[in-house]
């Protein structure tokens, strides 16, 4: 349980860097956590593994990645499956360099464009390793696995990346993306998508399709009128969750008294089954006595319970 409440918190805190990410937020936390080790550093190397060897690819050209390509389809909602992820590679001293960009949603619908640079540096026994590393900020390191690719100069040319990382919070991050030249993923290299992922313990079907339309940004008026609808929204699930509330309640005062008139009718019964069962004589005398039957069991201490006159 600490550990699925941990890797919450981990993602509440990076989703919300993604939002309002600037200077001091990132001195904030290289002195938070680098520094002085506030946050304890959380290991997770079970859900995304280094992969075997046997299911990366054996030969790859870094200069294959050359050129833009776009994040198409992605598996890891908290690093992957951003919009407009338009990432431009070129080949230098011998180091894979990547200008990546992409945007962070905001509640109102509109955004913030990120971007970075990152260089990767091939490894010389694994052509398919690719490796991000000695980065000041957190430290992270990134490690990319080319675990299937087709680079063809076509529509349909692709790199499939599985990668797992680690940094001064969390040690054993990971995912996949799809590189495709296409800004919309082609359908035609999904069977070969299925059996990448599979191959890293992964299905295909969990992966999740990107938006790189880059659409201008909606209007501020728009963005004023989304912000107040959905205003309005959370209004009315409040109101319907009380409503809920209410309902319950109302069902419940509706059992007890379904409960308390079902007693009243078994007591009856065990009246009538009493009364059916005495003589003529016994009723001309409780008659005369001016007694209810359940006063009869009153008058003898329950001796003679009267569900068990029936």
């Amino acid at each position: 349980m600490k550990t699925k409440l941990y890797h919450g918190l981990l993602v509440i805190i990076i989703k919300c860097g993604d939002l309002f990410e600037n200077s001091v937020v990132d001195e904030f936390n290289d002195c938070a956590v680098s520094r002085k080790k506030c946050v304890p550093r959380k290991s997770n190397v079970g859900e995304f593994p280094v992969p075997d060897p046997s299911v990366v690819v054996r030969t790859f050209n870094i200069s294959d990645f050359s050129g833009k390509w776009y994040i198409t389809s992605g598996l890891n909602p908290t690093f992957d499956t951003f919009d407009c992820q338009l990432h431009e590679f070129h080949v230098e001293s011998d180091r894979l360099v990547g200008n990546l960009s992409w945007r962070i949603r905001t509640p109102d619908s509109g955004f913030f464009t990120r971007s970075t640079v990152q260089r990767f540096v091939q490894d010389p026994s694994q052509p398919g390793v690719l490796y991000n590393h000695d980065n000041e900020y957190l430290h992270y390191q990134d490690d990319w696995y080319i675990i299937s690719s087709k680079v063809e100069n076509k529509e349909d040319d692709y790199i499939f990346v599985y990668y797992r990382g680690r940094n001064d919070a969390w040690d054993g991050y990971g995912g996949a993306v799809v590189y495709t030249r296409s800004a919309v993923l082609p359908e035609s290299i999904v069977p070969e998508l299925e059996k990448a992922a599979k191959s890293v313990g992964h299905e295909f079907s969990k992966f999740m399709r990107t938006d790189n339309t880059c659409g201008p940004e909606p209007p501020l008026v728009e963005r004023l009128e989304k912000t107040v609808e959905e205003g309005e929204r959370t209004i009315i699930r409040e109101v319907e969750q009380i409503e809920g509330e209410v309902e319950e309640i109302g069902r419940t005062e509706v059992t007890l008294l379904q409960k308390l008139a079902d007693g009243f009718m078994e007591v009856k019964r065990d009246a009538e089954n009493f009364l059916k069962g005495l003589s003529k004589e016994e009723m001309e005398l409780l008659d005369d006595l001016k007694m209810e039957a359940r006063e009869v069991e009153n008058l003898f201490g329950r001796a003679l319970p009267l569900r068990k006159l029936r």
